[in-house]
Formats: structure tokens, sequence, C-alpha cells
């Protein structure tokens, strides 16, 4: 039986469109903070959406998978504030 091994993580050839490098994302994602008031559900799908937007730049498709993901979070909000939402 053989192992596979996963190659060093090589930049996607898109990043460069909006980073410069690695770091850079860190200061890309800085300022999408969670809400304090926000219900926890949310705050976590929020929280794994920053953290695919971030490592999008390896992956140039979590960009996408990230904001599809943020609107689950708004979803969840939504029905936190809106009574008899979803039903």
């Amino acid at each position: 039986m053989t192992t596979q091994r996963l190659p060093f993580p090589v930049p996607d050839e898109r990043a460069h469109l909006f980073a410069a490098g690695y770091a850079d994302m860190h200061d890309l994602v800085e300022d999408l903070v969670v809400p304090a008031d926000v219900p926890e559900a949310a705050a976590t799908v929020l929280r794994t959406a920053r953290e695919l937007l971030r490592q999008s730049y390896y992956c140039y498709e979590f960009s996408t998978v990230a904001v599809m993901h943020s609107l689950i979070a708004v979803e969840i909000v939504l029905r936190d504030r809106i009574p008899d939402a979803g039903t």
C-alpha cells in the first residue's frame, strides 16, 4: 500500500490578483469582525467563512465557498431576529 503525500501548499495562480503573499490575506480579512451580539451559531459560521477566505490564497475556489457559507450566517441571524421565521 502506498501513501500519497500532499504537496507543500502552493499559492493559487490567481492569488496575486488580491494579495502579494499569504501574510497579506491576514490584512484582507482583518476587518471582518464578528459582532458580539450575533448568535453563537452564526458567529461560528462567520469565523469559518473568514478562514476560508484567508485560505483562498491557496485554493481560489474557497473564496466562493466563503461567500456561500456567510449566507448561512445571514439566515441564522434572520431566523433569530424575525418572529416565526422559517415556519
